[in-house]
C-alpha cells in the first residue's frame, strides 16, 4: 500500500521569525526560512525538542502556535503511525508501530499514572495526537507523544450542586486552530472547553436553544468543527427519542438527525468515513454494517453490508476483535480485546474487498515481565489508535 503524501504549504513569515533570520547571518547564507520550516515539519517531535537549542531562530520557528498546530498535518503526511496503549497496574505503557509497514511495535514511554484516580474508563477520545481520557470522575486529556496529561477543571458553577455529568467528546476548532471538549450538563447545559497554549482553558456555558436531552456517552466526533453525538432527546409528553445532537461549535447551532430507520444507538461507533459522518455495527462479526450519512437535513443515510473474507479457522480465531477505527486510507481496523505474547492488526477494505493482517511478535517480552513482575499468562485490555500522529502540544 502506497503511503499518503502532503504538500507544505507556505506560510507568511511572522514578524519575530524574520528579525531574527536577519540577524542570523549564517542561517541566511545557507538555508532560506522557507526550506528551514519545512526541513524542521519532516522531523520526528523528539528531534524537533532536540533542535530548539540550536539557534533562536529555530526555537522561535518550532515553538510558534502556526507551527505547532500544523505540526499534527505534517506528521500524518510523512510519520502516521499505529499507537498501542495498555496498563500494568498503575504504569500506562505506550507502543507505536508505522502505520501500514510490517514493522515492530517499539515503546514509546511508560508512564506512572493511577489509573484509581479516574475510576472506570468508559471511553478514549483521538484526535489528532490528543487523547481524552473519560472516566467515572474525571476528564484527563493526554499527549502521548510529550508525555503530558493535563485534568480538565470543573464548570464553573457545577461542582457542588451535582449537575455536572462527565461525559466528553474531543473536538478541533480547524479555523482557530485550536482543541476543545463539549460536555454535556445534567440540565441539558453545553459547556465547550477550548485548550489553549501552555494548558490554559477557558470554559463557555450554551444554555439557548438546547434541546433537553441526556448525552449517550458512547458516541461522539468531531468533522469540520461540528459535533457529533448520541442522545436521548425529550420530545415532550414524557416521550423520548434517541437522535444523534450536532453542534457547530462556532455558530452554537444546534440540529438533531435521526438514527437510520429501524435502528437504535446502542450498537454502533460513531466514526468519520470517507469525509462523512458514519455508525458501524459490528454486532455480527464478520458481517458489518456501515451507515453513512448522506443528507443531514433529510435525515438520508445510505447502507452498506460487507462481509470479512475470512476461513472457517480464522472466524475461530476472530471471535474476540475489537473495532479500532477507520484508518486514514478508509480501511476498517480490528485488533483483539486483550494482549497476549502475539499481537496482530487486521485491515479490512470496503472498497476492494480486501483484508490484511499485521502480525507482531513479543510485545510483552521477558524484560518487561521481569521488570513488572507479571507472568507470562497476563493478559490487560488494550487501545489501540490506528492514525496517530505527532503533536507539539504541551500543557
Amino acid at each position: 500500500m502506497e503511503e499518503k503524501t502532503g504538500k507544505i504549504q507556505r506560510r507568511t513569515q511572522s514578524s519575530s521569525a524574520r528579525s531574527l533570520h536577519d540577524n542570523d547571518t549564517s542561517q541566511s547564507d545557507h538555508i532560506p526560512l522557507d526550506l528551514t520550516i519545512q526541513i524542521l515539519s519532516r522531523l520526528p517531535a523528539k528531534s524537533v525538542g532536540r533542535f530548539r537549542s540550536v539557534s533562536k531562530l529555530w526555537s522561535t520557528i518550532t515553538t510558534s502556535q502556526d507551527f505547532i498546530n500544523s505540526f499534527p498535518t505534517w506528521s500524518l503526511a510523512w510519520r502516521p503511525s499505529v499507537l498501542l496503549a495498555f496498563y500494568i497496574g498503575n504504569i500506562l505503557f505506550v507502543f507505536s508501530s508505522r502505520l501500514n509497514k510490517i514493522s515492530p511495535f517499539t515503546c514509546v514511554g511508560s508512564y506512572q499514572h493511577t489509573k484509581p484516580n479516574y475510576g472506570c474508563y468508559r471511553r478514549f477520545d483521538y484526535l489528532r495526537g490528543l487523547i481524552l481520557l473519560q472516566g467515572t470522575k474525571q476528564l484527563v486529556i493526554w499527549n502521548p507523544t510529550v508525555n503530558r496529561f493535563l485534568t480538565l477543571p470543573e464548570p464553573e458553577g457545577t461542582k457542588d450542586n451535582n449537575s455536572n455529568y462527565l461525559g466528553g467528546i474531543l473536538g478541533y476548532d480547524h479555523i482557530d486552530g485550536k482543541y476543545i471538549v463539549l460536555r454535556v450538563l445534567r440540565d441539558s447545559k453545553i459547556c465547550i472547553l477550548t485548550l489553549g497554549a501552555q494548558g490554559k482553558t477557558s470554559c463557555r456555558l450554551i444554555t439557548n436553544g438546547v434541546p433537553r436531552h441526556r448525552s449517550i456517552i458512547r458516541f461522539g466526533e468531531c468533522i469540520n468543527g461540528v459535533m457529533y453525538y448520541g442522545a436521548t432527546v425529550d420530545v415532550g409528553d414524557g416521550l423520548l427519542e434517541h437522535n444523534i445532537m450536532c453542534l457547530d461549535v462556532r455558530t452554537e447551532k444546534f440540529n438533531q438527525i435521526k438514527f437510520p430507520e429501524g435502528r437504535s444507538s446502542w450498537n454502533y461507533h460513531m466514526v468519520t468515513y470517507e469525509g462523512r459522518l458514519a455508525l458501524v455495527e459490528t454486532f455480527n462479526f464478520p458481517s458489518i454494517d456501515i451507515w453513512t450519512l448522506t443528507n443531514g437535513d433529510r435525515h438520508e443515510w445510505t447502507h452498506n453490508r460487507f462481509v470479512l473474507p475470512l476461513s472457517e479457522m480464522e472466524l475461530i480465531r476472530r471471535k474476540k476483535q475489537n473495532f479500532c477505527g477507520v484508518s486514514n486510507a478508509g480501511e476498517l481496523v480490528f485488533a483483539p480485546w486483550v494482549l497476549s505474547e502475539s499481537f496482530y492488526i487486521l485491515y479490512f477494505d470496503p472498497r476492494r474487498n480486501s483484508i490484511r493482517e499485521v502480525s507482531f511478535e513479543g510485545i510483552v517480552g521477558d524484560e518487561l515481565r521481569s521488570c513488572y513482575g507479571f507472568s507470562k499468562d497476563y493478559m490487560d485490555t488494550i487501545k489501540v489508535y490506528p492514525n496517530h500522529i505527532e503533536s507539539l502540544m504541551s500543557f
